[in-house]
Formats: structure tokens, sequence, C-alpha cells
């Protein structure tokens, strides 16, 4: 709004000035006029110290280095950005223009120079730049006066023409002519106000936006600060998670394995007294479920994914976990398998793995059961997976670190698990898991 408002007065000035530039040449010439028709010529040369510039001269060129100076601003207003390395020279002719037309006012009228002074602050860039010029249009603003040029210069003075009217006429000429030069510099004076202003209202702005980057720098800091701490409790979340996903990782692998070994060899001392060959060979399959076990235990260590999962597909490895259990202990282990079998995500299947794993452990150790059938139902987009045991149960069912586990486990899928039982008809668990489109 401000830049509009200085358009604005700029324009004034310009109207201002063409007003005083035609006055002062009307006077002139009317009064060339009234002294030849009352043929007052002799006595009006008598009186004058020097010969005046011929009448017609005064507003034909004072008016044309007016419109050219009004054509240097359009110029500049139009092309600014195209004639950016000139524009210095723009304000050097602009001081011209304005000393010829006040040389042909015979220094009688210097409020044009104050045009010279806008168009500098309008179009001048750079403060040194702009102080130098500013500096050159006052100072010929101050110098280039009738009463000081007068001295050296022949040049005639208006006033002379203006005592050829009478007094009454002489107090409206010389009433319209200080209006006019009054409201040429109050133009001016309104012009450097809001140029001024606009200049504290730039401060002020940039005062703003500095406390405003200075709060936000500060706020940075504050929120690095946080960041970094939040970072370091991240990370010691993050080992945290990973020490509990490893304790998961060798509580299944090993429960699973002692589980195993610990009821082979309850049946291997019952049956050793009548059956020698019959003990050696579980304790054979007992070795090697040992062996197993422990491959899976220096897996787990090294953060692989189970050593059955990871050399066989899924189904086939929870068989061969079933088929270690059946062999080893007295506990069968039955599969049963519904709906197409899908391929699934690798944390999908390390879940299932150990959701089952859990489960037969559970039921050969706290459950004493001598059956356990796992059933598998493929459906379009989820997974239900059942396992039921004929164990002893129990009356309240306390969830210890691995039901916890499977549960988060299952849980971070999005899926569901469920754990039933009653006394003395065994033991139920149960899950649903969503399958994730490949």
């Amino acid at each position: 709004m401000n830049h509009k408002n200085l358009h604005v007065i700029r324009m004034m000035m310009f109207l201002v000035n063409f007003i005083v530039i035609l006055f002062m040449s009307i006077i002139i010439y009317e009064t060339t006029e009234l002294i030849c028709d009352n043929y007052m010529a002799r006595d009006f040369l008598e009186k004058i110290k020097f010969i005046p510039t011929t009448p017609w001269k005064v507003p034909v060129f004072s008016l044309a280095l007016l419109s050219a100076l009004i054509l240097g601003v359009t110029i500049r207003e139009k092309f600014g950005e195209y004639i950016k390395p000139v524009l210095y020279l723009f304000s050097i002719i602009d001081i011209i223009l304005c000393i010829a037309i006040m040389y042909y006012l015979n220094m009688s009228y210097k409020g044009v120079m104050l045009l010279s002074i806008v168009n500098i602050i309008v179009y001048i860039e750079g403060n040194k730049k702009k102080y130098m010029f500013l500096v050159l249009s006052v100072l010929v603003y101050i110098l280039f006066d009738y009463d000081i040029f007068s001295i050296k210069f022949n040049l005639f003075s208006i006033n002379d023409y203006i005592q050829h009217y009478t007094f009454t006429q002489r107090l409206y000429i010389f009433g319209i002519r200080n209006a006019l030069f009054s409201i040429n510099e109050v133009l001016f004076i309104l012009f450097m106000i809001i140029v001024i202003q606009n200049q504290i209202d730039e401060k002020i702005r940039l005062k703003d936006l500095y406390d405003t980057l200075y709060q936000t720098a500060e706020e940075s800091k504050i929120a690095n600060i946080q960041l970094q701490e939040y970072s370091r409790k991240s990370e010691d979340m993050v080992k945290t998670k990973e020490r509990n996903r490893l304790a998961r990782e060798i509580h299944d692998t090993i429960g699973h394995t002692l589980t195993g070994i610990a009821t082979g060899l309850e049946a291997c001392i019952e049956i050793i007294d009548w059956d020698i060959k019959k003990t050696k060979s579980q304790i054979i399959k007992i070795a090697a479920l040992a062996k197993e076990g422990l491959l899976e235990v220096r897996r787990s260590v090294s953060e692989l994914r189970p050593d059955a999962v990871d050399r066989l597909s899924l189904i086939p490895a929870i068989q061969k976990l079933a088929d270690n259990i059946t062999e080893c202990t007295k506990t069968k282990v039955n599969l049963h398998i519904e709906g197409t079998v899908k391929k699934l995500w690798i944390e999908e299947e390390e879940t299932v793995y150990r959701f089952i794993q859990e489960g037969i452990t559970n039921a050969v150790r706290h459950g004493k059961a001598k059956e356990i059938n796992i059933s598998f139902q493929f459906d379009h987009s989820v997974i239900n997976i059942k396992i039921i045991d004929d164990g002893i149960g129990c009356a309240d069912i306390e969830e210890g670190f691995g039901l916890t586990h499977i549960r988060e486990m299952v849980g971070l899928l999005n899926g569901k698990a469920e754990f039933f039982s009653q006394n003395g008809t065994g033991f139920i668990m149960h899950a649903v898991l969503p399958i994730r489109w490949r």
C-alpha cells in the first residue's frame, strides 16, 4: 500500500510542477503582450537590468524538458529490470534536465529539482551510490538560486514582469505562485515521510523476523536436545527389545528341546530294564534332538531364523517338529491342514512356528499330554491355528514368559491369540492371523 502511495504522490508532484511551469510561462507571455499593447516596451526596457528570454521559448522549452523528464520515469517504470546498468545515467540526465528547466525559468523556480531527488530515492539501489546522487541533487537545489546566480550571471527576474500588474492582481499572482510552491514542497515532505515510515516498518519487520528466527533457533536447539534424548532412549528400547527377542528365541528353542529330551529320557528309564535295543534307539533320537536344539540356539544367538524354518518351508518344518516329539517322547502329535496352503511372509512363518512350538512344549512339559492335535485352516485372508491336547489342563491360566511372548508376536501381526483350559480336559491354544497379500 505504501509503494502505491509513493507512486501517486510522485505523479502529483509532476502535475504540480507542470502547472507551476505553465503558470509562470503564462505570466511572462501575458505580461509581454500587455507591455506591447500599451506601448510600454521602452519604459520596461529602461527599468530592467538584463534582456529577458524570448517569451515563447519559456513554455516551449520548459515543458519539453519536463516531458523528457516524465518520459525517463516511464521508461524506468516499464523496463527497469532490463536497464539496471544505466539507471545511474538516467539519474544524471534527470539532474541536467532539472537544471535546464530552472535556467529557462531564470532560476525563479527550483522546486522541479525535488523531482530529481524523488527519482533517485526510487530507482537508485545501494546506499553509497544513492547518498552520492542525493548530495549532488541537494547541492544543485541550494546553489542554483536566482539570488546567488544573478550576482555573476545575467538573469532576468519574473518579479519585474509581475510589477506591471495592479496591486490586487499582484497579490493574486504571488498567492497562486506561493501556493503552488508550497504544494510541491508539502508533497515532497509527504513522500519523504512515507519513505522513512517504510524504512521503519522494514526494520520492525526484520526485527520481528530476527526475533522469530532466534526463537525458532532456540526451539530447534531444545528440540535437538529432546531428539538426542529420544534417540538415546530409542536405542535403549531397541537394545532391550532385541535382548527380549533373543531371550524369547532361546526360551522357545531350549524349552522345546529340553522338554523333548527330558520326556524322552523318562521314557528310556521306564523301558531300559526290559528293552535295551529300543532304549538305545530312543537315546540316539534324543541325541539328535539335542544336537538340533544346540544348532537352533546358536542360530538364535546369531540372530538367525529357526533352523527348521530356515531349511524347510513352514508346513514341513512344523511336521518335523511334530515328528521329533512323537519319536522322542510318549506324546503323539497329529497335524491337520484344511484349505490351500499359502506362502506366508517371514514374520508370519516365524510366528506360526513359535506358536506351534510353544503349544507342543507346554502340552508335554506342563500338561503331561499323551496326544496333541494341531489344525491349520487357510481361508482367503486369514489363517486359523488351533492346538488341542489331552493333558491335565489347569483351573486358572497364568501367562508366563512363553505365552506372553506368543501373544505379543501374534499381536504385532494384527492377529489374536486365545488360551482356554478346563481341569481334566486339556489345554487349547487358538490364534487367528491375517494373511498379507504378496
